[in-house]
């Protein structure tokens, strides 16, 4: 176990069973009542500076995982980061921030990458699989494994999103409130809403800034 000289912000609550287990945390960065939870072997948590979490629970269970965390990623009000199974991996780019989301990578060999400068408001979950099996009932076949999640730089997740297994979301974009996203939106700049989503328009970018309307 490897980490920086901030694990006085890490709270006392640590599990960590197995070998080859590696958590590398930038000096700077600030984790507040957040906690590690590591069963297995060879997994690796790496943390860039000026990042902040508060109220953020890391679980990794089982072998070969990786969460890798850019620059100045902000968690505000909590979150969970959760990977199982084996050759897993999470990514969140830098400038990144969330309200509270939930972070499932599930299923062996599945990811998901998040690009720079998203910004995710609360209650958002991100899955990569369904953790149990749905079958064929006439060949007994499983037909739900587990799929990557991409999402492209610059995508702003509102509210109450759910984005589920294998889909990717171009750069640009916003997801509404509430919406459920089960397939891919590749075409930049659109605004995705619905259950289940579809573009409601197209040619839009946003700001994080809240720019006033300009009265005569």
């Amino acid at each position: 176990l490897k980490s920086g000289s901030n694990v006085k912000n890490i709270i006392p609550k640590k599990t960590i069973k197995g070998k080859g287990n590696v958590i590398k945390i930038h000096p700077s960065v600030l984790l507040f009542n957040s906690s590690f939870d590591i069963v297995g072997n060879n997994n690796s948590i790496e943390i860039d500076e000026s990042s902040y979490f508060n109220n953020v629970t890391f679980f990794f269970f089982f072998y070969n995982k990786k969460i890798i965390i850019d620059k100045r990623v902000q968690f505000k009000k909590g979150g969970i980061i959760w990977i199982e199974d084996e050759d897993c991996e999470a990514w969140i780019g830098e400038d990144c921030t969330f309200e509270e989301t939930h972070i499932a990578v599930t299923e062996p060999n599945s990811k998901i990458h998040i690009g720079k400068d998203c910004m995710f408001s609360l209650d958002i979950d991100l899955r990569t699989g369904d953790s149990h099996s749905i079958l064929n009932a006439q060949t007994n076949e499983r037909i739900n494994y587990a799929q990557n999640i991409t999402i492209g730089d610059h995508v702003w997740v509102g509210a109450h999103v759910s984005i589920l297994k294998g889909v990717h979301i171009a750069q640009n974009s916003v997801i509404a409130t509430r919406a459920v996203v089960t397939k891919s939106f590749l075409e930049p700049n659109v605004l995705i809403g619905g259950m289940p989503s579809k573009t409601i328009k197209e040619n839009i970018n946003w700001d994080r800034r809240r720019i006033l309307k300009q009265y005569n």
